[in-house]
């Protein structure tokens, strides 16, 4: 079932909530990796108890399963921003790319993409409607665009 209007602009904001979801991803593998090295140096540096290379290898394990968790949801939410860049650039006119990249993808106003491509924001409103009216949205594979 096609997306409604409505739909089709929520699904176009959240690229830039995607961005933001990565960022902190990104930041947690950080901090996941730096847990793990300060460990490993710690424990490698105590005298060995009974058991104690069970406990570092079980941290280490839980460390690595917390990576792999992070960085597959980190693919995905990278794939969910590509649907939404093809979506774009998809459309077959170059005026209603440049209005959905600008105001989606770089976060633009309406204002400081009208003065971009040159429009009034009256003649952007417009186009933008029709540009997210024709956008086919999520399942489309990945084409190159001029923009990227």
């Amino acid at each position: 079932m096609p997306l409604t209007y409505e739909q089709k602009i929520e699904w176009l904001k959240s690229y830039r909530a995607l961005d933001g979801k990565i960022e902190s991803m990104t930041e947690q593998l950080q901090v996941w990796n730096a847990r793990a090295t300060k460990i490993t140096a710690t424990i490698s540096q105590e005298p060995k108890a009974a058991g104690s290379g069970d406990q570092l290898q079980r941290c280490i394990d839980q460390i690595c399963e917390l990576q792999t968790e992070i960085a597959q949801e980190m693919d995905k939410l990278r794939k969910r921003k590509q649907e939404i860049e093809t979506a774009i650039c998809g459309l077959n006119e170059k005026s209603y790319q440049d209005i959905l990249w600008y105001r989606y993808i770089q976060g633009m106003t309406v204002e400081e993409t009208a003065d971009k491509v040159g429009y009034s924001q009256k003649q952007i409103s417009r186009k933008h409607k029709i540009a997210v009216e024709r956008l086919k949205c999520p399942g489309m594979s990945y084409v190159k665009c001029d923009m990227m």
